[in-house]
């Protein structure tokens, strides 16, 4: 059976090492953004009941910014506290968070491949991901994999693309905009919109130059398809919208993309990920990427149901009592993976 196939856990010295990249990674993010900030102050606002950080302060040529960090939580009260005391000395921390990242990538925790990191890291430095975007695909199913501290024989599919999901942000909480076409020219890769038979959707793709390596730009469906474009506000951009992927991004977790050095990314909650591959694979059932996408979830319950099976249980509930749809395709998706891989439960394997 396949779940005989072992997974494996890394050592925990490698599981705190990458806990403590991660944390020194989201301050840096916080640092970065608020270097060139004359008299830089962090902000608590209340807006619509819920409370969000921000960045205040005046660039050298006197001009005011004022930047979205995210929601506060106990992660950005730490960095409030921490940020109060004393700014963070970037160099340094930028050595030290790379020393870290040199012995993950030793340990083959796993990374993304150089073009692929190129991207990614683009995307990230434009702000992408600090301003609601969400890495998920293949990509960000090896960034859960590290996050989890695992290795998954799932984890090795390489791809040649780069999909990033995301909501409309109301103006209110992230009055930013970025610019991730902007981030893709200056790769200087060829990167250009690709045609689209609905022009509605123009912008929402792009293809660079050479080869087939593509980047996406996903929206949640909601109600009937109306066929109107659909903008990201804070990204600027069109997107592509699709059915279940608001209950893909709800609530992601920070993660890092490994390459040539870590990036701090947005990608889903693990178990969310791992039910939303069971409605995939319904939806795509006569693609050999159906396959693939139970593969994925069957190695990410076996793993969650030993490290947090509170969490997936809570994420199959979720799904579940969103209307008869959803539960028809969610216990279809786990009955094929249960004939195909064998039951979770019983196939732990690590």
């Amino acid at each position: 059976m396949y779940g005989n196939r072992r997974f494996e856990f890394f050592p925990l010295q490698v599981r705190t090492a990458y806990a403590e990249a991660l944390e020194r990674l989201e301050e840096l993010e916080v640092t970065n953004l608020t270097a060139n900030l004359a008299s830089c102050s962090l902000l608590v606002r209340n807006i619509r009941g819920r409370k969000y950080v921000y960045a205040q302060g005046r660039l050298a040529d006197g001009s005011a910014r004022h930047a979205y960090l995210g929601p506060l939580n106990e992660r950005s009260e730490a960095i409030l506290e921490r940020f109060n005391k004393e700014k963070a000395k970037a160099g340094l921390e930028h050595k030290n968070i790379d020393m870290l990242a040199k012995m993950l990538r030793s340990v083959d925790v796993p990374s993304l491949d150089p073009i692929e990191w190129r991207v990614v890291s683009a995307l990230a430095a434009d702000g992408v991901f600090r301003v609601g975007g969400v890495l998920v695909g293949t990509i960000a199913y090896r960034c859960i994999a590290g996050y989890l501290g695992v290795r998954f024989p799932s984890a090795s599919a390489v791809t040649a693309d780069v999909d990033i999901a995301s909501t409309t942000v109301p103006v209110a909480i992230i009055p930013e905009v970025v610019c991730p076409q902007t981030a893709l020219e200056r790769l200087e890769m060829g990167f250009s919109p690709m045609l689209e038979a609905d022009t509605a959707l123009y912008g929402s793709r792009f293809k660079a130059g050479d080869g087939e390596f593509k980047v996406e730009f996903l929206t949640p469906l909601k109600g009937r398809d109306t066929g109107k474009r659909t903008e990201i506000r804070q990204l600027g951009i069109p997107a592509i919208p699709l059915r279940f992927l608001d209950y893909l991004i709800v609530e992601p977790v920070l993660a890092i993309a490994l390459g040539r050095k870590p990036v701090l990314v947005r990608v889903p909650s693990p178990a969310r990920y791992a039910v939303h591959k069971l409605i995939v694979a319904q939806e795509r059932k006569a693609s050999p990427k159906s396959q693939k996408d139970l593969e994925q979830s069957f190695d990410l319950q076996r793993v969650l149901l030993k490290l947090d099976p509170e969490g997936l249980e809570e994420a199959f509930d979720d799904a579940r009592q969103r209307g008869p749809g959803w539960v028809k395709r969610v216990d279809a998706g786990q009955a094929a993976l249960i004939r195909l891989f064998g039951d979770p439960e019983r196939s732990f394997g690590g």
